[in-house]
């Protein structure tokens, strides 16, 4: 179909040759724009920060440059330790100490999804999203699943979903963390669940009689049956 412009009676040549590559360039512009909407928009270039706090399990504070931020670790879910209004789940303690002893003060590699991903960069409560990989190449989202600290959190979809869901279904299979329902149970009781409290801020443990054995925070305390389960698990006996 030829252009309206071109078939006017006095159109010179040059001005059909103007015409035809402005709408050349046109129509360049919006191939590209095309292209971009459907290959979607690129992540952001990852980033090595310090870890200087672990908030539970999933969520950590690093230094990003000289800005301090929040990070919550995409595609995992670990048990709830810190939210207010909600008591302590089982095995949230567990997943915190792992995470502090695996992160705290040193330095990692943040890696994100694009930012037009469904979930955004940045949660509800303004925590930038990342995947945290260890300097030995652990991608240590999905090692909290296979080691059984978390679930694979799959409400949006994310690249290293599929790796995720298979950690979960082995850590299920083996019972490990929170699928050992035997450890559910004994916990859930406080009759059962032992009267030997290790406190993972410190990494000391307290026996009854003990003068700050009931001023632990229930987000901080993980419970042993006997001191030598607390010793084995990495902790000190408090002085006192």
């Amino acid at each position: 179909m030829i252009h309206p412009f071109l078939r006017r009676p006095g159109t010179s040549p040059r001005r059909r040759f103007c015409f035809l590559n402005l709408l050349a360039a046109v129509l360049a512009v919006i191939a590209v724009a095309a292209a971009g909407a459907a290959a979607g928009t690129a992540a952001p270039p990852s980033e090595r920060v310090l870890v200087t706090d672990v908030v539970d399990g999933d969520t950590i504070k690093v230094l990003r440059g000289r800005r301090m931020d929040t990070v919550r670790l995409i595609g995992v879910d670990t048990p709830e330790t810190n939210r207010e209004g909600t008591p302590v789940r089982f095995y949230g303690p567990e997943a915190a100490l792992f995470t502090r002893r695996s992160l705290l003060e040193k330095r990692v590699r943040l890696e994100f999804e694009p930012p037009d991903r469904l979930g955004g960069s940045r949660d509800k409560y303004q925590r930038a999203l990342a995947y945290v990989f260890t300097d030995d190449g652990r991608n240590f989202n999905r090692e909290l699943i296979e080691q059984g600290f978390g679930r694979a959190y799959t409400r949006y979809p994310f690249k290293y979903e599929q790796a995720f869901r298979n950690a979960e279904q082995a850590a299920r299979a083996a019972r490990r963390g929170i699928w050992d329902e035997a450890k559910r149970a004994a916990w859930s009781d406080p009759a059962r669940r032992g009267r030997v409290i290790g406190n993972i801020r410190t990494n000391i443990y307290h026996v009854p009689g003990q003068r700050y054995y009931d001023s632990i925070e229930e987000k901080n305390r993980i419970y042993f049956q006997k001191e030598e389960e607390a010793q084995k698990a990495g902790f000190r006996k408090a002085r006192n």
